[in-house]
């Protein structure tokens, strides 16, 4: 049986995510990617590492439905 090469470096993945489509990745896609790679994504404004991106809803309340916001969008819905 041959031995399998192993890598004597080691290479760092960054975890980056994608504000618009780029290959077979579209917006709001995460993937991890070599340091050299990751580098270029973020200065072809293609992608951010996935640490700075903000949560949403984070620390205020957008996205929260109360009241009548929750039942929006039901209509022509068969109601049950």
């Amino acid at each position: 049986m041959a031995k399998a090469k192993a890598k004597e470096e080691t290479t760092s993945t960054v975890s980056m995510t994608f504000k618009k489509p780029w290959r077979r990745y579209s917006q709001g896609d995460r993937a991890g990617f070599p340091a050299e790679m990751a580098k270029e994504l973020e200065d072809r404004k293609i992608a951010v590492p996935t640490a700075s991106v903000k949560k949403p809803g984070a620390g205020s309340d957008t996205g929260k439905q109360t009241g009548s916001d929750q039942n929006k969008g039901t209509e022509g819905a068969d109601k049950v």
